[in-house]
């Protein structure tokens, strides 16, 4: 059953919906990510100044370079980590799109689900981003082991598969 859904999903990938939908989710993340990027660079470099003296070292003036530069791996690393959460909770929004497309073609003997409110779905997106976020938090001790890579995609899989069923759930059952 699994493989079988998993197939259709992936065959209705070329859906004008689908990619709207994933392209709007990518789209905004990197922008977010981005914006995070440019204000914690601005930030570092705003808070450091050009040149500092210490005693019996002299000045010094390359702290801030450093700092500046260290705050955008520092980033980058955590972009890493973010990206999956903050992109589900972009397509999360978008849900109803996705939702419409999957039960037009595979679910059609239903009757059309009733549209969520886009206060209701960023309510919703946002919760399951604080759920995801406070996860990997937990898990991060895990995350220094060999089972890194298994304990992240299956933790963030579990989450993202029972908050989009969760999702669903509400938008055909109230």
């Amino acid at each position: 059953m699994i493989p079988a859904s998993f197939l259709a999903a992936l065959g209705q990938l070329g859906d004008p919906r689908f990619r709207w939908v994933l392209i709007q989710g990518v789209g905004l993340t990197l922008l977010l990510l981005f914006g995070a990027y440019f204000v914690v660079f601005q930030g570092v470099r705003w808070l450091m100044p050009d040149c500092f003296g210490l005693p019996w070292v002299g000045e010094v003036c390359f702290v801030e370079a450093l700092l500046s530069w260290g705050s955008v791996v520092l980033m980058l690393i955590l972009s890493v980590f973010l990206m999956v959460p903050v992109a589900s909770a972009f397509t999360g929004i978008f849900l109803d799109d996705v939702a419409d497309a999957v039960e037009e073609r595979h679910y059609s003997h239903l009757p059309p689900a009733p549209h969520i409110a886009l206060s209701d779905n960023l309510r919703e997106s946002l919760s399951f981003l604080g759920v995801i976020v406070l996860a990997n938090i937990a898990a991060l001790v895990l995350y220094f082991t060999p089972l890194a890579p298994f304990v992240f995609y299956g933790l963030n899989g579990f989450l993202l598969g029972r908050e989009y069923f969760r999702m669903i759930a509400v938008r055909r059952l109230g």
